[in-house]
């Protein structure tokens, strides 16, 4: 009977611990996860549900926290893998319908009035930018993560990362004097 309370009392004792460590993740890391989703989908409501997605596949996978190394890394690919989910279920949905996407490049009003004009222009150029250009440049240069991070995110090199933040800036650089001079 002591054996079973004590396994009974271990087993609780575990299962708070991990609830503790996510809520942990959650509060430390929630802006994080919402700023690299809105980059990748730039819509505030998708960016929310792709968060929720991803605490979800965390709580869901309590188990593997004490395994990450590096919890913001670990919580960006989460975040990738789940925006890769919904583009891949989004297109299968638009074949299916053969229905064109809408363009949410665009900011939405209310962020056009908070923001600056330069800001608009730079963001607008950001989200212009090829994805394999984008996904590296917002994740290093704004999420400032670390070319390694980056890497293990994409899947990619480290080498193409910081070539391809390199493409990307030269783009930026000269749209931007282009802009400017006019």
């Amino acid at each position: 009977m002591a054996a079973e309370q004590a396994i009974l009392t271990g087993i609780l004792a575990r299962k708070e611990a991990a609830e503790h460590d996510v809520e942990a993740l959650v509060r430390e890391h929630s802006r994080l996860v919402f700023k690299i989703a809105y980059a990748a989908v730039r819509n505030s409501h998708d960016a929310e549900d792709i968060a929720q997605e991803v605490f979800l596949r965390v709580l869901r996978n309590q188990k593997h926290l004490a395994e990450v190394l590096d919890p913001r890394a670990w919580l960006a690919r989460i975040t990738w893998n789940v925006v890769t989910d919904r583009r891949r279920a989004y297109r299968a949905t638009e074949d299916l319908e053969n229905v064109a996407e809408p363009s949410s490049a665009a900011p939405s009003p209310e962020c056009a009035a908070e923001r600056q004009e330069m800001s608009r222009v730079v963001e607008r150029m950001i989200a212009a930018l090829p994805a394999e250009l984008r996904e590296p440049l917002v994740l290093s240069a704004i999420e400032e993560m670390a070319g390694v991070q980056v890497a293990e995110v994409l899947g990619i090199p480290e080498s193409a990362v910081r070539s391809r933040v390199f493409r990307a800036r030269q783009i930026l650089k000269e749209k931007l004097a282009a802009y400017v001079g006019t």
